[in-house]
C-alpha cells in the first residue's frame, strides 16, 4: 500500500505539460502526493536517514558526446555521484530498494558507464544492483535501461513470487487499470541480456555459469 510519495523535479515546467497533455496529469492531485520543484541531490541530501521504501530516480542523461567524441557531463551528471549514491543507500529503509534510470546498452559508451555506475552502487552500500531492458521507441536505438538496487540481501521470503505476481495483475485488470506495456512475464524477462551486454556489465565471469551447469549436465 502506497503511504506518501515525494516527487522531486527541478523543471516546473515540465509538471505544467504533463499536467495538460498526459492521461495521468492527475496523479499530483492524489493527497498522497506531494509536488517539490527542486534540486534532487540537494533534497536528498537534507532527507533523514531510513526515510523511503522505494526510490525511483528517472533523470535526464548524466552526459552526452561532442564531435570529436569526448564525453561532456551534464547537469544530471551530480545523481550519478559516488556521494549521491551514499545518500540514496542512506534515505533508504533497511529494506529498500532504487530503481535508477541506467541508459541504453546499445551505445558503447553508456555501456561502460552502466558497468561503472553497477560497481559504484554497490560500493555505495547497496547489495545488489542488477540491470534490466526496457523497450522504448521514443528513445534512441528504442532500447533504454534501469538499475534495479537493493538495500539488504535478497530475502526470498520477501520477493513475490510470479503466481503473486499474476494475482495481483489480474486484480488490477478487473478493477480497469491494466497497464500498455508492462505484464507479468516482464518481471523477469527484463532481466535477460544479451550475453556480450551481461559480460561487459558483470564481468566475464558470467560465463562461468554456463560451463558449471554444462558439466552437470
Amino acid at each position: 500500500m502506497v503511504e506518501h510519495v515525494d516527487h522531486v523535479d527541478l523543471d516546473e515546467g515540465v509538471i505544467s505539460v504533463c499536467r495538460d497533455y498526459f492521461s495521468w496529469g492527475k496523479a499530483w492531485d492524489d493527497p498522497r502526493v506531494k509536488l517539490h520543484v527542486a534540486d534532487g541531490a540537494a533534497f536528498i541530501r537534507d532527507v533523514e536517514a531510513g526515510s523511503y521504501d522505494v526510490i525511483i530516480q528517472d533523470s535526464s542523461d548524466p552526459f552526452t558526446w561532442d564531435d570529436d567524441g569526448a564525453v561532456i557531463d551534464l547537469p544530471s551528471g551530480v545523481l550519478y555521484s559516488q556521494s549521491h549514491f551514499e545518500n540514496l543507500v542512506r534515505v533508504l529503509s533497511p529494506g529498500g530498494a532504487l530503481n535508477l534510470q541506467a541508459e541504453t546498452f546499445q551505445i558503447p559508451s553508456d555501456l561502460k558507464g552502466i558497468g561503472n555506475w553497477r560497481s559504484n552502487l554497490l560500493d555505495a552500500g547497496f547489495k545488489s544492483a542488477k540491470y534490466g531492458s526496457l523497450a522504448i521507441s521514443s528513445y534512441p536505438t528504442g532500447q533504454i535501461g534501469f538499475m534495479l538496487c537493493k538495500k539488504s540481501p535478497e530475502d526470498n521470503d520477501r520477493i513475490p513470487t510470479i503466481d503473486d505476481v499474476v494475482r495481483r495483475f489480474g486484480e488490477m485488470v478487473r478493477k480497469g487499470k491494466a497497464t500498455s506495456y508492462y505484464q507479468p512475464k516482464l518481471q523477469l524477462s527484463s532481466f535477460d541480456l544479451p550475453l556480450w551486454v551481461e559480460n561487459s556489465i558483470y564481468g566475464e565471469s558470467i560465463l562461468s555459469q554456463w560451463s558449471t551447469e554444462s558439466d552437470e549436465l
